[in-house]
């Protein structure tokens, strides 16, 4: 028999082998992520980019980055803008036109800093790729957080799902930050789940290089962690956005005077409204629309409000649908939502796929997914002017999602956080 000191040391052997083991496959996790990534960009620049570049989006945010990091120049200044207008366009803007000024805040730039010093046919690929990967990260941090198994014929239908959703193929096409604020707080949801508070907290700071996806999902997630004692993710949120916004002031002491500038004059130039304004301005005339427009916002945010509050002592599981509504208020009401910010619709979309496979209800899933894809595409295809998406299209979603949420919430059996 052995002793019991080498029954001890044979534990520990094991312990180091399984601990070597994990390390050796996060490593080739980690490899062959990037061999992933650097095929897809090169996949994407030699079928694309090379020949006909785009991602307009994009280059406004890399022109800016490259304005401050490479020349010194403030990115929100008159001469950037023309610098940028005369890349996109050949020409300066006309009035009636998108100014395609650096209409962010100032540490969006660090997204795109390392891009800079590649010619822009490298570094739109290279950001395209980073889009992909960024979403499909996030989908399956949703996934995992909502408990819904990844056998290989469910991993391949949410894959293909997410990157057939029509506001992640416009996003990635434009090359909208939208879906990097995404990817930050998907994951960032994820390492609250698994206990990752400072990681989680970094990560929501980050989705702030683009505003509007996190003006309520981001007070939402904080105040849930502090009341439920993850006070390290208020805390790390806090500080890496005290320390973006610092360091930017450092690089351009005017920068927020500057921003909010800029997004005055982005309303005038671009004066289409939240979703729920466009849903209103298509049905009701004048006065009336803003009338309908102002009281469905205030009551979608009151309701907000109270599903937030009724939920904040569940579980971080059972939290998931009230952030699902949140993200899905936001979409409809929080400023200029365009279509690749409703990319935030995933959230409660896979909460309820979460629900319904926990329900063993997988024609309601089926049916509900192919609704969720083929429905803008559709519309989209109609309705097609040129180039230019119809505004009809910025509703869809949303409003789709409303009523799916109001079926859910008065009659389907739910889970504690689908409570209103």
């Amino acid at each position: 028999m052995r002793s019991m000191s080498s029954d001890n040391v044979y534990a520990k052997e094991l312990v180091v082998k399984g601990e070597s083991r994990r390390v050796w496959m996060w490593i080739t996790a980690a490899i062959g992520l990037v061999v992933l990534y650097a095929a897809l960009a090169f996949g994407i620049y030699s079928g694309l980019t090379r020949t006909a570049q785009g991602a307009n989006d994009f280059y406004s945010r890399w022109m800016g980055a490259r304005a401050l990091f490479v020349n010194g120049q403030n990115p929100y200044s008159d001469a950037v803008t023309r610098d940028i207008q005369m890349g996109m366009y050949g020409r300066l803007a006309r009035p009636d036109e998108d100014q395609v000024a650096f209409a962010y805040p100032l540490f969006a730039a660090y997204i795109a800093a390392p891009l800079v010093l590649l010619p822009y046919p490298m570094a739109q690929a290279l950001w395209m790729a980073l889009l992909v990967v960024g979403v499909v990260a996030g989908a399956l941090a949703l996934a995992k957080v909502n408990q819904i198994p990844l056998p290989p014929g469910t991993l391949a239908f949410v894959l293909l799902g997410v990157l057939l959703f029509y506001p992640t193929v416009r996003g990635i096409m434009l090359g909208q930050y939208a879906l990097v604020s995404f990817a930050c707080v998907a994951i960032g949801i994820l390492m609250i789940a698994e206990g990752r508070e400072t990681s989680a907290g970094v990560l929501l700071a980050l989705a702030a290089v683009k505003p509007q996806p996190i003006v309520l999902l981001l007070p939402v997630i904080l105040m849930w962690a502090w009341w439920n004692r993850k006070r390290s993710v208020v805390w790390s949120a806090f500080g890496t956005l005290g320390l973006l916004v610092i360091s930017s002031f450092l690089l351009v002491p005017t920068w927020v005077s500057d921003f909010l500038a800029g997004l005055g004059n982005y309303a005038r130039y671009a004066p289409v409204g939240p979703p729920l304004e466009t849903f209103f301005t298509l049905l009701l005339p004048g006065v009336w629309a803003s009338v309908f427009t102002w009281g469905a916002s205030a009551a979608l945010l009151m309701w907000a409000g109270v599903v937030t509050w009724r939920t904040r002592n569940y579980t971080w599981y059972e939290f998931q649908p009230t952030l699902g509504f949140v993200a899905l208020v936001t979409t409809l009401a929080a400023g200029r939502i365009g279509t690749p910010d409703q990319v935030l619709l995933l959230l409660p979309w896979m909460a309820w796929f979460g629900v319904w496979r926990a329900q063993g209800t997988p024609v309601v899933t089926i049916l509900c997914a192919a609704a969720l894809l083929a429905i803008p595409w559709f519309v989209f295809l109609r309705l097609l002017e040129g180039n230019r998406e119809a505004i009809v299209v910025t509703t869809l979603l949303p409003v789709l999602t409303l009523g799916v949420y109001l079926i859910v919430t008065l009659f389907a059996a739910r889970p504690r956080g689908l409570a209103t």
